[in-house]
């Protein structure tokens, strides 16, 4: 009797290990080889993104979700046209930005004074431009060249979030095609056109965009997401 019951002991114990090695089995295979992303939930995400359902791309993105804007080539800041000058209102990266600051008056740039229409700045990293401009708190005009620099800006969650809305209610209506999706692994490139037009029978606006989503494999969420250079930005750096 001893011994049946020292035999039934050791087929449970070799049961209960063998178990335990099938479950761990399993558990590896599932991180290993999870689905991507489906392209389903990309779309959804772009089209709710364009909508201003931002409760929806709540629900898609990780609290550590960062949006890389489309690099340029600038003088990185932000600014408003008044008064006949334009006035500093933002630093893109004060790492990259130092001659410039926040409440500096900008006046004339290469030559040409500031209007509200002045043109986008064209050139490559590290060309001059000469700006006639008044630094903050003083009223001396300064001339000083200022060299361009590689500039992307980006957001986290909140000020993502906080954009949806106010861009959405612009458009009177727009429409999205999704041209193409690749997934690999952890990440998925996106291309799609968009167009919409701000009051009804009024002039459309067009622009394709792709971008780069990158996504956690064990939640699905999206954490970061990268928008590539246009042909017409690198053209842009010849003048």
């Amino acid at each position: 009797m001893g011994e049946l019951k020292k035999l039934i002991l050791s087929i449970n114990i070799n049961y209960n290990q063998l178990t335990l090695r099938l479950n761990s089995f399993i558990f590896i295979l599932s991180i290993l080889y999870s689905a991507p992303l489906k392209d389903a939930d990309i779309t959804e995400f772009i089209e709710a993104r364009y909508a201003g359902a931002d409760s929806i791309v709540y629900s898609l993105i990780s609290e550590d979700f960062r949006y890389y804007h489309t690099p340029y080539i600038g003088l990185g800041i932000f600014t408003e046209y008044s008064d006949g000058s334009l006035l500093i209102t933002g630093i893109v990266d004060d790492s990259l930005q130092t001659m410039l600051d926040i409440g500096d008056l900008i006046h004339e740039m290469n030559g040409q004074v500031v209007s509200a229409n002045s043109p986008v700045i064209t050139g490559r990293a590290g060309d001059g431009q000469k700006l006639i401009l008044t630094k903050k708190g003083d009223s001396t005009f300064t001339e000083m060249i200022v060299p361009l620099i590689l500039v992307q800006f980006s957001q986290n969650d909140s000020l993502f979030l906080a954009d949806l809305t106010p861009y959405a209610a612009i458009w009177h209506d727009y429409h999205i095609e999704i041209l193409d999706i690749v997934s690999k692994k952890e990440k998925a490139s996106v291309y799609y056109h968009w167009e919409g037009s701000r009051e009804e029978g009024g002039p459309v606006y067009h622009f394709y965009a792709m971008e780069l989503i990158y996504y956690y494999k064990k939640t699905e969420l999206i954490y970061k997401i990268e928008t590539l250079w246009s042909e017409q930005q690198f053209r842009d750096q010849f003048k």
